[in-house]
């Protein structure tokens, strides 16, 4: 549709085709056709194939031209769309309009899925062929990063892919309901009608069409028109495909103008708009896919420069106007391919050359120790890289030219020849004689496994039996019996290069191995000492369970102190009521002496009895001070455990992670392995991973049951906080009030000094009138006569007894007043221990 290629990669994440008008299942993508339905909504087979006048239908079960069946399907079809909703004309074009749009939408983004598919296999093959070969880890990471994203890709065009594909069926279920609903409303005809005679209307209607007639206006069709009316006509059920002329007798009224063309302009608008967003996407993809290409050429010209450097360029991307957009998706799909097949090869090649590298590697280095054995003043080179095949190559042909020297000058020197032949053989005896004692020595070995019962190994020293000890000297049988010994040697150099490798890889593997035990070990302690660790947490647990029990009691009785504090204050606020009455009864002992010293009395009893409650109520406030701090300290206390707690199971959560590491790279060593004895390693060392994984397992579902635990005590801590800031609240509240009481306290008590100093002066008054009155009342007359001698006896006695009680009341007085410093010594005191400011219930 626009240019956009509509193949389906093998692993496409896209959703099936939905079914269209032409339906035809050999167009499924390939992508769909491994399971046959990839997401739940796959096509469904179609009910009715079209067929032509000559082909017969699918099931034989349906017999088109038997009447009866046709006309129970046909009621069977009438009664099945009789409660379908009929449309306007102008809602049908809309949902057609709607329907072609979001097609149009879905075979865009169904393309748009294959080309990422595509490029997400390129991206994923590219990465897989740069990590073996190459060290470069951020050209490494950028392809991880590309696959990520091209899957992310792929995936979101696969949802808005399945998204459209749900609201297409929206609007093609309405068309199908309000087609049924047309036909099941105009299927059936009414009674043939006579003719009118000479033009005369019928029932006052003039002639019209017959459709006019057979139309039925409700949804009742089926009870109008008896049965017989359909068997009359035998072409009633001709099918479709009949050459029968089919004649539409009502015109179909034309449509505003106005509204189709503001319809049209809103639909090229939001067409034109997805158009721009469809060109930006396929831009950005033919900018990536030509970025890619790029790299890939890099890779085949890093594989091979001298061969490879004259690899075509990837296409470039115009932007001529009269090139497709498909086409330049095809070139560089193309050119991807063809060098994936390039980079393959290459890498095939590559493997061959490697191989090639280490066979000429092995012929240098016995090409090197055949001349070093042969010339003792050789001086070898280095060796190159067993990659490098042609510095082997070269150092391969030096080799061969140093030995066709050495074998010049030993030809060219006849001199020398003679010279070295009584040392050849003196060689040859000690040869001879070595040979022998090879034998006997291989002999005794031999009666000696015997002896123990061990088989004898027949392989062993079987070139050196063949070596006949009583041949005599000459230069052919030397020279044969040097070759012989210098193949030897290589055979048993190479022998014990391999040998080597095999000790080696051996004690690799024993020593991972024994890294792998060790590290097991220390895996098996410290899940050891994690496990002790969890059940000390766990103890823990159960003591911060009880501590907090503890505390609750501990709130509950602060609580009951809190109570008590309260009664307290009512308490002080019934004597603050009585020390009023008290200042009332002191005011009226102004009266009279007798009432003063009654009330001085009550009042005295009322003293002592608010003294007594002060001290209570000191003492009381002393013991909520103690409670509260004690609940705090437990708090604190508390806090610190269960932050104690949360780290310890911070540190089992980071052990578990390390214990995955750990596992993870162990894991990784045991895959890295090879050989038999490896394989065997590996099972042992799977068998131990998998006991570990289950440790960690079990680790974890207690580490997750201590979490919910801890989220437990979190929140008990929580909700303990809230009745400690209560309590603190309530405290602060009684401190205020204790802080006021003790004011009002202060202020009675000044009341009461200036009372009593007022007492103290009426009675001091009161003394000085009392004895002005008797002196007055017991003046004698002046006359001579003595006729109160009897009142002046009463006066004397009633003076002595005024004296005595008067020294009594200034005791009683005294007492007081001591009594009285007493208490102001022992108030001072409580207040310097307060502090300025402060009360016993106030935060400290």
């Amino acid at each position: 549709m626009n240019g956009y290629p509509t193949g389906r990669a093998p692993y496409d994440y896209g959703a099936p085709n939905l079914p269209s008008q032409n339906i035809n299942p050999t167009d499924k993508p390939e992508g769909y056709a491994q399971d046959g339905n990839a997401n739940g909504f796959a096509q469904d087979a179609p009910r009715h194939q079209a067929w032509g006048p000559n082909s017969t239908p699918r099931s034989a079960r349906v017999d088109l031209k038997d009447p009866i069946q046709v006309h129970l399907l046909t009621e069977t079809a009438l009664s099945d769309s009789k409660g379908y909703e009929i449309l306007s004309q102008e809602e049908v074009d809309e949902l057609k309009k709607h329907a072609a749009l979001l097609t149009q939408r879905v075979e865009t983004t169904r393309s748009n899925l294959a080309i990422q598919s595509k490029y997400r296999d390129a991206t994923a093959s590219m990465a897989r062929l740069n990590a073996p070969g190459l060290n470069d880890d951020q050209r490494n990471r950028e392809a991880e990063r590309e696959r990520v994203e091209n899957e992310r890709k792929c995936d979101e065009l696969a949802a808005e892919l399945l998204n459209l594909e749900k609201r297409l069926l929206i609007p093609h279920r309405k068309i199908v309901e309000h087609t049924a609903a047309i036909l099941q409303l105009t299927h059936k005809a009414g009674r043939k009608k006579t003719a009118p005679l000479n033009g005369q209307l019928i029932n006052g209607i003039p002639g019209s069409p017959e459709s006019l007639y057979t139309y039925s206006h409700s949804r009742n069709s089926l009870d109008q028109v008896g049965d017989e009316t359909y068997f009359d006509d035998p072409s009633a059920y001709q099918l479709d495909g009949m050459d029968r002329p089919r004649n539409n007798v009502i015109e179909i009224p034309l449509k505003s103008p106005v509204r189709e063309q503001n319809q049209l302009r809103v639909e090229l608008d939001r067409m034109r708009e997805e158009n721009i967003h469809l060109r930006s996407q396929t831009d950005g993809l033919l900018k990536r896919l030509q970025s890619l290409n790029v790299s890939l050429r890099d890779t085949i010209v890093r594989f091979n420069p001298e061969i490879n450097q004259t690899y075509d360029e990837p296409p470039q991307v115009s932007a001529a106007p009269d090139i497709k957009l498909a086409d330049l998706l095809k070139t560089q799909i193309e050119y991807l391919e063809s060098g994936l097949v390039a980079v393959q090869a290459e890498q095939d090649s590559f493997a061959g050359g490697i191989q090639m590298g280490e066979r000429l590697e092995a012929m240098n280095l016995q090409l090197r120790d055949l001349l070093m054995t042969s010339d003792p003043h050789y001086t070898p080179t280095p060796l190159p890289l067993d990659s490098d095949v042609n510095g082997q190559m070269a150092y391969l042909e030096d080799s061969i030219r140093t030995v066709d020297s050495h074998m010049a000058r030993a030809n060219s020197s006849p001199k020398a020849n003679d010279e070295t032949g009584p040392v050849l053989t003196t060689l040859w005896d000690s040869m001879q004689k070595g040979i022998v004692e090879a034998k006997q020595r291989q002999d005794e070995r031999k009666r000696s496994q015997i002896e123990r019962g061990i088989t004898e190994d027949d392989m062993e020293m079987s070139d050196d039996e063949d070596f006949d000890t009583t041949k005599p000297y000459s230069l052919d049988t030397f020279a044969d019996r040097v070759q012989r010994i210098h193949a030897r040697t290589i055979t048993l150099r190479d022998q014990k290069y391999v040998l080597k490798r095999q000790i080696k890889q051996q004690r690799e593997l024993n020593k991972s191995d024994g890294e792998k035990d060790k590290e097991l070990e220390r895996k098996q302690r410290e899940l050891e000492e994690s496990r002790q660790q969890f059940n000390r947490s766990e103890k823990d647990r159960k003591d911060a369970q009880e501590q907090l029990s503890n505390m609750m009691a501990d709130f509950e009785k602060a609580r009951e102190a809190a109570a008590r504090a309260g009664t307290v204050t009512l308490e002080l606020e019934e004597r603050k009521a009585k020390i009023t009455q008290l200042e009332k009864s002191l005011q009226a002992t102004q009266a009279s002496l007798a009432v003063a010293e009654s009330g001085t009395k009550g009042s005295e009893s009322k003293l002592s009895a608010i003294n007594a409650q002060i001290e209570e109520l000191t003492e009381g406030k002393n013991v909520a001070e103690t409670t509260v701090q004690s609940l705090r300290d437990e708090l604190s206390a508390k806090k610190q455990e269960i932050d104690d707690t949360k780290k310890k199971v911070d540190d089992l959560e980071s052990e578990m992670v390390d214990l995955k590491l750990d596992l993870t790279v162990a894991k990784a060593e045991l895959d890295g392995a090879y050989g038999s004895r490896a394989e065997r390693a590996e099972r042992a060392a799977d068998i131990a991973a998998l006991r570990e994984d289950d440790k960690i397992k079990k680790l974890k579902e207690e580490i997750k049951r201590l979490q919910g635990e801890m989220n437990e005590l979190g929140g008990k801590e929580k909700e303990l906080r809230k009745e400690l800031q209560g309590m603190t609240d309530e405290c602060q509240r009684i401190t205020s009030e204790s802080v006021g009481l003790t004011g009002e306290l202060d202020d009675a008590l000044r009341a009461k000094d200036k009372l009593k100093e007022e007492l103290h002066s009426t009675q001091e008054k009161m003394a000085k009138l009392q004895e002005e009155l008797d002196n007055e009342r017991l003046k004698i007359p002046s006359d001579g006569s003595r006729p109160g001698a009897g009142a002046s006896v009463l006066s004397e006695r009633f003076r002595a007894t005024m004296r005595e009680e008067r020294k009594r009341f200034q005791d009683d007085l005294k007492d007081e007043r001591l009594r009285y410093r007493k208490l102001e010594e022992e108030l001072s005191k409580l207040k310097r221990t307060l502090g300025p400011g402060k009360s016993p219930l106030s935060p400290r």
